[in-house]
């Protein structure tokens, strides 16, 4: 299953546009983070949705500084797993930091001149799925594993 939180639509407009692409970025991240940061992960999740997948498509049109596109992309990517994990949907947290780690190493072998920072960036993926790992080991055993529905909304400003 792809997540998908931008419509075909927008995703077209997006790559042809990337000051709309930055902006957009921006405000779903503080958006996102803002919800997270007060504890209402459903609201957070669209907004950091849509931020995530922002970032990979100023990631693949290269607009940007690289490692500037990748931190962009590692962190949208870290709070919406983390959103996704405080409402229970594991499935879809895994989802989300494989999407990361697999986008990441693709880098990595793309651009060999960037491997200390890109790194960096999938040593901390890789440390939220160990941790994820750990939680729904935990939670199963305790059997608390469920995951309420999420709907997926574009906000486009």
């Amino acid at each position: 299953m792809k997540l998908q939180y931008l419509c075909a639509a927008h995703r077209e407009q997006l790559q042809g546009d990337v000051g709309k692409a930055i902006q957009l970025w921006q405000v779903g991240f503080d958006t996102g983070q803002f919800y997270r940061d007060h504890l209402m992960w459903h609201d957070a999740i669209p907004h950091l949705g849509c931020a995530f997948e922002t970032a990979e498509i100023l990631l693949t049109k290269k607009h940007l500084e690289h490692e500037l596109s990748c931190e962009w992309f590692t962190s949208s990517a870290m709070l919406l797993a983390s959103a996704l994990i405080n409402i229970n949907c594991h499935r879809q947290a895994e989802e989300i930091i494989w999407m990361t780690i697999n986008r990441l190493e693709k880098e990595l072998v793309d651009n060999y001149q960037s491997n200390i920072w890109i790194n960096r960036y999938l040593e901390q993926i890789y440390s939220q799925l160990s941790s994820l790992v750990t939680t729904v080991s935990v939670k199963k055993r305790q059997g608390h594993l469920d995951c309420r529905g999420i709907e997926a909304v574009t906000p486009i400003h």
